[in-house]
């Protein structure tokens, strides 16, 4: 029985250790796109909610909507002048965490 939940810690490791090398793969993708098409990305590497949104493959409403009631699919990084901004590294955890929506990079 020890010997199974090893196995199973040590899945769980390398799963968790795969995903990370997905999230950063995904966050350097992510740069990259929004680069390529013009997108800014703030100093703070953080995107405003539009460009969010696009990446997600969802209407900035739908963001703003979640945002408001308290689900955020991503956290808000920030505020700015009632902008939105969010982490290019928190889109990237999300969508590397089996978020299905996502555009294809």
């Amino acid at each position: 029985m020890t010997v199974t939940g090893t196995r199973l810690f040590e899945s769980k490791e390398a799963t968790v250790i795969e995903m990370s090398n997905t999230a950063d793969q995904i966050e350097t993708a992510l740069r990259r796109w929004c680069r390529e098409n013009g997108h800014p990305v703030s100093p703070l590497d953080e995107v405003s909610e539009p460009i969010a949104a696009k990446l997600l493959n969802v209407s900035p409403s739908c963001l703003r909507r979640q945002f408001d009631e308290g689900r955020s699919m991503v956290p808000v990084a920030r505020l700015v002048l009632d902008r939105r901004m969010y982490a290019i590294s928190a889109l990237a955890a999300y969508l590397a965490h089996g978020a299905h929506r996502a555009l294809d990079l």
